[in-house]
This record gives C-alpha cells, structure tokens and sequence, in this order.
C-alpha cells in the first residue's frame, strides 16, 4: 500500500494534545511543501473527520495557524482556509548559523531514512512511483534559479522518493527531516550554484530508482546528502576549501 504524505500529515492524530499536534502537522506539511503555497485545506468539517478531533479542535488549531501567517480564510462560494502564498520562514536557531555538530547529526540521521528510502524506492516503486520521483526531480531542475521556490521543489523530491519506499514511517521521517533542514538553510540559503549542483546530484538517484537498483539508489542518496552537509559546513561555518 502506498502512503504519501499528504497521507501522513492528515492522518487520524493522539487524543492527547490534539490541537498543538494538528497545528505541528500541518505547519511541517507548509514548511515542507507537502501543502502547496496558495492550496485550498479539505473543508473543517472533512478535515476534522480525516484527522479524527473535533471540529472545535480543528478550528482551534487553524486559528493558530492563521494568526501564525500561516493560513488564511476566504470567504464565499469558493471560500475555505488556504496556505498563505508567502508563508513565513521557519524560526531558526534562534537565528544563529547551524554548528557544525548539529548538521553532522541530522546529516547522519539522513544518511539513514534517505538512504534506506531510496533503496526500497528502488526495489518496491511501481511505473507511478518512479515517474513522481522522475517528475519531482526536474521540478527540481526548473526551480534552481530562486532559493524559497527550489527549497519547496528539493523538498517535494526526497519526500517523492520516500513515497516510492511504499513505507508510511519513512515519510513521516523524511517529511520531518526536510523541515529541519528548512530550518537550517533559512540561514544558509548558498549561492544558486551551490543548487544547481545539489539539484544534479539528484540524477543518479532517479536513475537508480528507475532500473531498480537498490543499492546504487542507496549509495547516490548518501553523496547527495553528504554534499549537501560539505556545502553548507563550507559556506557558513568557515571551512571552505
């Protein structure tokens, strides 16, 4: 069974803490391009049901949002709660650069989810899953030339890849991932050539998922994410070569 994350983020939530979870599900969702810029939220009543609280819990957590930049509400006919086209950047380590501890944990922690998606992706994804990751990726490709616009697209790409994996918790690790590196590159964002040549890493990894190559998938996944880390250790934290 497949299991997007469209899938995971409104998925039935705990009983306990309904409204912070809903508020940190759907504002990961954003920040991770799972909801798109200026996409319409399924009505409160439905989403209510699809998240499985109360309608007064949904609308407790979407006021949140909305007075979070966030989301906002339209009115009439074609009314309903929307994601904001200019949603706001991730709060970032207190607006500090990321340590280089810090990235090298999640780069780890990415060297495991990824690599593993990636590798089942290969092994499991049906014709639909690789054209998404195939799609994905030179979605990817046509965003390089704006940061905020290539974020979203290089984060849609991993979680595509994570989709084809068929596996609902490296979604929800992936997804969760990609919002944290959101948070770091808010302060390393690097110059458009440092994307066009993480954007190019992306190619053997479409390849491999394509000929069903679990471990040519696997060890691709690795270099693109730990190019990413020399990128940005580089640039901000005064190592460059």
């Amino acid at each position: 069974m497949t299991f997007t994350a469209r899938d995971v983020a409104l998925a039935p939530l705990q009983a306990e803490g309904a409204v912070e979870q809903i508020v940190r599900r759907l504002g990961e969702a954003i920040g991770a391009g799972v909801l798109a810029p200026g996409e319409r939220l399924p009505s409160e009543l439905e989403l209510a049901a699809q998240l499985g609280v109360a309608p007064m819990t949904l609308r407790q957590a979407l006021q949140i949002l909305r007075a979070a930049g966030f989301v906002e509400t339209r009115r009439g006919r074609t009314g309903g709660s929307f994601v904001r086209d200019d949603p706001p950047a991730a709060l970032v380590l207190n607006g500090e650069p990321p340590t280089r501890s810090a990235l090298r944990e999640l780069t780890d922690w990415r060297r495991a989810v990824s690599g593993e998606a990636a590798a089942l992706a290969a092994e499991r994804a049906g014709a639909d899953g690789r054209e998404a990751v195939t799609e994905a990726a030179a979605a990817a490709e046509r965003a390089v030339g704006a940061f905020a616009g290539f974020r979203l697209a290089d984060a849609r790409f991993h979680i595509a890849v994570a989709e084809a994996s068929g596996s609902r918790r490296l979604v929800a690790a992936e997804t969760q991932i990609q919002v944290e590196i959101a948070e770091m590159l808010r302060v390393v964002p690097g110059p458009r050539l440092a994307r066009a040549v993480s954007q190019a890493s992306h190619d053997p990894i479409v390849a491999a998922i394509a000929e069903g190559d679990p471990e040519a998938a696997h060890a691709a996944m690795e270099r693109h994410v730990e190019g990413t880390y020399d990128w940005i250790v580089g640039l901000r934290l005064g190592l460059r070569a």
